[in-house]
């Protein structure tokens, strides 16, 4: 029988591979706490703790899916508005384009990327939405790494009045309970935080290129990048939330307790962002065709086994954070390494099957597998 000591034990030797310096678990089973661990080294020298700052990459990806159902319970838009409604010059093809599509990664510019480019909120917006239909909004699917958050948090901007890292901050980091985490995180404040803002480190990343007119995979040094000040500083909704693992363990725990009453009206809008909004539509960045939910992954998309209702999100080679409403458990887990995609897949997948033996060996319901290939 699996323990907690075992999961431990298992991102020890995940260190020990080389896999990352140093990695955050959080895990919970209705709402209680069962592990909050650090494990290796923030940087060289300094242990990592549980109060470090880590990059969450795609993992933030959930909080703003949350503030765009908030929007819906008040009456400011709907799932089906076309996003021209509200995003200023939008168009190149993509004016079919409605929410829906943006969350269910179906909008059609998906290469529309500005995460890594020291320019201002409103000129990646501007660049956004110039950029030219790469297919009919609708038509087909493709991982909109950070371009669809960005449309996304201009909409709550337009309808709200807040900036989205603002509106998060007050609307759902506080109620709950997220007191660490930041999207974007201003100069004076990575002063304030100093050391207990944790580095990424390449231990593998790779992306797929043409060199020499043959595909390769070469390595990415994003990190480089990813540690400047500027960039901790940038306001990213979809790919830049950095906070403990335990904050976002908190953030799925405030979507289970009480039906997401601290965050939402209504019951059922917790079971609106777990419900599928798409399935049979192969996904031209995975090449693969997994079921999505309303801008989360769901059983079937998240590698591993897991509950046949479980909800989360991925974070670039590095993260997963995801709940489970019919076991009531939570499991956030952040690594500071970004390997290769088969061995973070691995790294996931064994962590999340070893937490559901140790934490829930009993089903209360269905565990739907996926292949690794289809989520991260």
């Amino acid at each position: 029988m699996t323990t907690v000591d075992d999961v431990v034990e298992l991102v020890e030797r995940q260190r020990d591979e080389g896999l990352h310096p140093g990695a955050q678990l959080y895990v919970s089973l209705r709402g209680e706490v069962v592990l909050d661990v650090a494990v290796g080294e923030a940087r060289p020298g300094q242990p990592l703790t549980t109060d470090h700052i880590m990059m969450w990459y795609s993992a933030t990806k959930p909080l703003t899916a949350v503030a765009i159902v908030q929007q819906l319970e008040r009456g400011r838009l709907s799932l089906d508005d076309r996003v021209g409604r509200f995003v200023a010059g939008w168009g190149a093809g993509k004016e079919a384009c409605t929410l829906r599509h943006v969350l269910t990664h179906m909008g059609g510019f998906a290469r529309a990327e500005t995460f890594d480019a020291d320019i201002t909120w409103d000129e990646a917006i501007a660049r956004i939405a110039a950029h030219p239909a790469e297919h009919p909004p609708g038509h087909a699917a493709s991982y909109h790494a950070t371009s669809g958050w960005m449309v996304l948090g201009e909409i709550v901007r337009v309808v709200d009045g807040r900036p989205i890292d603002t509106y998060l901050r007050e609307e759902v980091m506080a109620p709950a309970g997220m007191t660490d985490t930041w999207v974007g995180i201003p100069g004076a404040d990575q002063e304030r935080l100093g050391d207990r803002l944790a580095p990424v480190y390449w231990t593998g990343l790779v992306l797929p290129a043409i060199e020499d007119g043959a595909l390769c995979m070469r390595p990415y040094h994003i990190e480089e990048i990813h540690d400047q000040p500027w960039h901790r500083a940038k306001v990213q909704p979809g790919g830049a939330g950095r906070g403990p693992a335990a904050d976002l363990g908190r953030f799925y725990e405030a979507l289970l307790l009480d039906e997401g009453a601290c965050l939402f009206r209504r019951p059922e809008s917790v079971s609106l962002l777990g419900a599928c909004q798409r399935i049979g539509v192969a996904d031209l960045t995975f090449l693969s065709t997994p079921p999505w939910g309303l801008g989360v992954q769901i059983a079937g998309s998240v590698s591993g086994t897991i509950g046949y209702r479980a909800f989360g999100h991925r974070g670039m080679a590095s993260s997963r954070g995801l709940c489970d409403p019919v076991e009531g458990l939570v499991l956030a887990f952040v690594c500071n390494g970004l390997a290769g995609p088969i061995e973070n897949e691995r790294r996931m997948t064994d962590v999340t099957n070893a937490v559901y033996s140790a934490v829930c060996p009993d089903p209360k319901g269905p565990r739907v597998s996926a292949p690794a290939a289809l989520a991260g």
